[in-house]
């Protein structure tokens, strides 16, 4: 009787779909290390009261991750100054958040440009003061990402 030789697979042969899965898992490690520092850039969660609130945004990985987060925040806050005919983002305003009643809900100062607000559904009156001068916006919060106000200060020209 005649023995048939042993036939040995090349590894491509034996693992057809390899390189395959190794590209498909590389590409999921970039992703996740991706999501993991744009999460890591988020500043920390603050809390006053039954109020919970995030500020920042300076840097760009700060700022992308707090536009990101916009949509978990049924309120967000942005802060500019305009100087010299251009629109500069501004740090240190001072926050106060009424709600329909008067009541203050959050009293603070913004650590950056962005402030995101977790506020329960209602009317609410914000008032922000840079440089004391104060500006206020009534906001309509509905749920999550629901409402925004803005809030540009005129400076004085540094030329």
């Amino acid at each position: 009787m005649k023995q048939e030789p042993t036939r040995y697979l090349t590894r491509s042969q034996a693992h057809p779909y390899r390189p395959l899965m190794l590209a498909a898992l590389a590409g999921a490690l970039v992703w996740a290390a991706g999501m993991a520092s744009a999460h890591a850039a988020l500043p920390a969660t603050q809390t006053q009261g039954s109020v919970e609130y995030v500020t920042g945004g300076i840097g760009l990985d700060e700022s992308q991750s707090l536009k990101a987060a916009e949509k978990s925040y049924p309120l967000s806050l942005l802060f500019a100054r305009k100087l010299d005919g251009k629109n500069d983002y501004t740090a240190d305003v001072k926050v106060v958040i009424t709600d329909a009643k008067g009541g203050t809900v959050l009293d603070a100062t913004s650590g950056g440009p962005y402030m995101l607000v977790k506020l329960p559904p209602g009317e609410y009156k914000v008032s922000a003061t840079l440089d004391g001068t104060e500006q206020t916006r009534k906001v309509s919060v509905k749920g999550n990402g629901s409402a925004h106000a803005g809030f540009e200060w005129n400076s004085k020209s540094t030329k």
